[in-house]
C-alpha cells in the first residue's frame, strides 16, 4: 500500500468490516514497492499492490509482474482511468497545484500564482520550492508535465527560466509543504492532496491551479502475479473501487479524487472535481529510459549550474 500510514489502516478495516476477511498490510513508497516484488518474484507474498501511482504500475506490468482483471465494479469508472484489458484500475487522482502562503502574498501585495507562467515573475524570485525530479514522485509529475504542455524545446528554456526562481529543490515531494506552511518560502509546487492537507491542518495556504493545465499521477489496485490469496484479492480489488471505499480517504485526511463518479466528495475537493487536466501520457512519463534521460537533462542543464 502506497498512502500514509492512516488511510491504509482505515482501508484494511473497511475491508475487514465489510468482508469479514483480516488483511494484512504493509506501507511502502513506490520504489520499495516494485524493488520487494521484483525480489519476491518467484516466491510473491503480497497479493494486490494498492494506492501506487501509475507510472510505477506499468513498470511491474512490464517486468511481467501483474495479472490482469476487470473488476466488475470498474464498470462505473471512466475509461481514461482504467486499462481496457484490466491490468490496472485507477481508484483515485491527484493533480499538481501551486500552495502560496497567504502572509507572503498579503506583505507583497500580490495574487497566488494563476499560470505556469506567473511563476517566472520577478516577484517570486528565491520563493519557490518544488522537490527534485531524480527522487520524487512529486517532480518527476511536475517536469513530464511541463514537457508535455509546452513541448521539448519550450519546455526546457521554461524550465531553465523558473530555476532562476527556485529557493529550493527539496529530496521528498511533500517537503515543499513544511516550508511554505512556515512561511520559509512564498510558493510550493505539490500534489493537491498534500496541499488541501495543509490547508486541513490550518496552515496559512492558498490552492491555486494553472491555467495551462496540469498534470496528474492515478493511484491503483493491481493484482499481482502468482498472488497467494487470489480470491480475496479480488474482492479487495472489487471493494476498494466502490465508492464507500474512496470515501474513506478523505475521512482519513488524504484529500485525492475519487475516479468513480458515485463517490461524494469531500468539502476541500469539490471546488477542484473538474480541474483542468492535461492529457498526460502516463506510458512516455512512465518508461525508464525516457526517465533517465529527463532526470540527467535535468541534473546536467538545471541542477548544475545552481550554486
Amino acid at each position: 500500500m502506497g498512502p500514509p500510514e492512516k488511510t491504509c489502516a482505515a482501508v484494511a478495516q473497511g475491508f475487514e468490516k465489510k468482508s469479514g476477511i483480516k488483511p494484512t498490510f504493509l506501507r511502502l513508497s513506490a520504489g520499495e514497492a516494485i524493488n520487494r516484488i521484483r525480489a519476491e518474484r518467484n516466491a510473491p507474498q503480497a497479493s494486490v499492490l494498492y494506492g501506487i501511482g501509475l507510472p510505477s504500475m506499468l513498470t511491474l506490468k512490464s517486468d511481467g509482474l501483474l495479472e490482469p482483471y476487470k473488476s466488475p465494479e470498474a464498470a462505473a469508472i471512466p475509461a481514461k482511468y482504467k486499462d481496457p484489458d484490466g491490468w490496472w484500475t485507477g481508484s483515485d487522482a491527484d493533480f499538481i497545484g501551486i500552495a502560496s502562503n497567504k502572509k507572503f502574498l498579503q506583505e507583497k501585495g500580490i495574487k497566488a500564482p494563476r499560470s505556469w507562467e506567473d511563476l517566472t515573475r520577478p516577484e517570486f524570485a528565491g520563493q519557490i520550492c518544488v522537490g527534485s525530479p531524480a527522487t520524487s514522485g512529486t517532480g518527476y509529475t511536475f517536469l513530464t508535465t511541463i514537457l508535455q504542455l509546452m513541448g521539448e524545446q519550450k519546455g526546457w528554456d521554461y524550465l531553465k527560466r523558473f530555476n532562476t526562481n527556485v529557493a529550493q529543490y527539496t529530496r521528498s515531494g511533500i517537503g515543499p509543504t513544511q516550508l511554505v506552511g512556515r512561511g520559509e518560502v512564498g510558493v510550493g509546487i505539490l500534489f493537491a492532496h498534500d496541499i488541501l492537507g495543509s490547508i486541513d491542518k490550518g496552515f496559512p495556504i492558498e490552492m491555486s491551479l494553472p491555467q495551462e493545465g496540469t498534470g496528474y499521477d492515478l493511484f491503483c489496485v493491481v493484482l499481482l502475479k502468482g498472488a497467494p490469496e487470489p480470491v480475496e484479492a479480488k474482492r479487495f480489488i472489487d471493494w476498494s473501487l466502490t465508492p464507500e471505499a474512496v470515501e474513506l480517504l478523505a475521512a482519513s485526511e488524504y484529500f485525492d479524487v475519487p475516479t468513480n463518479p458515485k463517490a461524494k466528495l469531500h468539502d476541500l475537493v469539490k471546488p477542484y472535481q473538474s480541474a483542468k487536466l492535461i492529457d498526460f501520457d502516463f506510458n512516455w512519463a512512465g518508461s525508464s529510459t525516457v526517465r533517465q534521460q529527463l532526470i540527467d537533462r535535468f541534473q546536467n542543464e538545471i541542477l548544475a549550474g545552481r550554486k
